[in-house]
């Protein structure tokens, strides 16, 4: 079941200068440490003027969808995803 939760959050990530990627390697969200196991989509929009990074990461049993705003170089928690939803 999909859930709005749009709350800051921290969130580490990797940065690959060969390969020119980056990937979020974890999530801290609400005392709790989150490891990113797997980037689904990434995807990069506007709000504005300010460009915006959208991915959709999974810890293997949870989904997240993140913001990252160029601006304020801060994360947000737009939604989870737990799976039960699908087939």
């Amino acid at each position: 079941m999909s859930t709005v939760i749009d709350e800051m959050v921290s969130v580490n990530l990797l940065s690959n200068h060969v390969a020119h990627t980056v990937m979020p390697t974890s999530i801290y969200w609400r005392g709790r440490r989150y490891a990113v196991t797997k980037v689904g989509l990434h995807h990069v929009t506007h709000e504005g003027r300010t460009l915006v990074h959208i991915f959709s990461v999974t810890d293997g049993s949870l989904f997240f969808k993140l913001q990252f705003n160029t601006d304020t170089l801060m994360w947000r928690l737009l939604e989870t995803d737990d799976g039960s939803g699908y087939a």
